[in-house]
């Protein structure tokens, strides 16, 4: 991977006041748990105070907003945390890693708090005080929290653009590289449990601002569905003594029908039960917990499948809203039998969760993954190679 010049900025926590005051101060999200599903719902009423071009689109409703992420209207984020530069500019700008004096518009991927978070960004010595606060553990059936941790945009490019396959390899290398640094920063924070990386494009998919970006969520609380995968996978590790992402990459390769596209490092195919249409994993062939662990060269690999993934996505369907988020080993996950695997999810936004679904929990997908790996496998073939080399 090319040799990057980036600054990481870690801000010093303020001074810890009185529970009570600091709630009413920072309006911290609190999180709140259904006694009858065990699921925790998190309330942050500064999200909807979040700019939104997407308002455009209905009828006699017009906006004139600038796009908070251009180059040019960093003033409008908190300050970064994160700095990136592709090597053209390094060379002109030198090392912003050993010159804190860089004019703040000399970057080519910034990372910056989220300035309509869904939890607070509350240091470690804080978060104990809002657990045991009586205010919050009044009653066995109506429980309730303060949920804590980071909340951060990974601003893509300081150009205007909407997709991820109108940057530059460089610059997306470079979005893949924020993402592995900003989980290493919050893997080592005392009292962070869980971690996710994510990205969602058009409204449909959840995106209030059209300028390519992505997230990060880090919150002190495992969500009980992620309890639940790292359960399968440790009992899986006990009972056969391998990986069980391991053992089903080998299966899918066997079996050979939902295999989309495979290299020396990657693959990427459409699970077995994908529970979205169109969805494809890629995860390393090798085991790997940590995508945050993962070195240069295949972090670079990993940043070119994407890109040829969100390529087919939008050849196949174009104009179609879709996500994508990283699983890697929660931080709250101390597991010495290593039986987490990484992967990360892309789905294109084609079915809506309808009332069957809400109520039960169970998906209805309708394409099957076999017939979506041989539209994908179609787009693979149409491709040049030579310019993914």
């Amino acid at each position: 991977m090319f040799e990057t010049a980036h600054k990481q900025v870690v801000e010093s926590p303020t001074p810890s006041q009185s529970p009570a005051s600091q709630t009413a101060q920072l309006n911290v999200a609190e999180s709140r748990l259904d006694p009858l599903s065990g699921d925790w719902t998190i309330f942050a009423t500064e999200r909807s105070k979040r700019p939104d071009d997407f308002i455009d689109q209905v009828p006699g409703v017009k906006t004139d907003v600038e796009c908070p992420f251009c180059q040019g209207n960093e003033s409008t984020t908190p300050p970064a945390v994160w700095v990136g530069q592709i090597p053209e500019t390094a060379r002109i700008l030198g090392s912003i890693s050993d010159c804190d004096e860089s004019p703040i518009d000399d970057w080519s991927v910034r990372v910056v708090p989220n300035k309509y978070p869904a939890l607070n960004d509350i240091c470690e010595a804080e978060m104990d005080s809002f657990r045991v606060s009586p205010s919050h553990r009044d009653s066995n059936l109506f429980r309730s929290q303060p949920i804590c941790g980071g909340h951060e945009v990974i601003i893509e490019s300081r150009r205007h653009v909407k997709s991820l396959t109108q940057l530059d390899m460089a610059e997306i290398d470079l979005v893949f590289q924020a993402y592995r640094d900003r989980l290493k920063h919050y893997r080592s924070m005392p009292g962070i449990a869980y971690t996710n990386v994510f990205k969602n494009v058009g409204r449909t998919a959840g995106a209030s601002l059209t300028h390519a970006h992505s997230q990060l969520i880090a919150t002190d609380r495992m969500p009980r569905i992620v309890e639940s995968r790292v359960d399968r996978m440790r009992r899986h590790r006990a009972e056969t003594g391998c990986c069980l992402s391991c053992d089903l990459l080998r299966a899918e390769r066997k079996a050979k029908q939902r295999v989309v596209a495979c290299d020396d490092t990657l693959i990427a195919y459409c699970p077995f039960a994908s529970h979205l249409p169109m969805l494809v994993r890629l995860t390393t062939l090798e085991h790997q917990a940590c995508f945050e662990d993962l070195g240069d060269r295949v972090l670079e690999s990993v940043s070119r499948m994407v890109y040829r993934v969100i390529t087919w996505l939008e050849r196949l369907r174009p104009g179609t809203a879709y996500n994508y988020y990283i699983n890697t080993r929660p931080p709250g996950i101390k597991d010495p039998t290593d039986s987490f695997h990484w992967s990360l999810d892309i789905f294109p936004r084609m079915t809506q969760v309808a009332g069957f679904e809400w109520s039960s929990g169970c998906m209805i997908n309708p394409v099957f993954p076999e017939t979506a790996a041989a539209m994908y496998r179609k787009c693979v073939s149409a491709e040049n190679p030579r310019r993914f080399r």
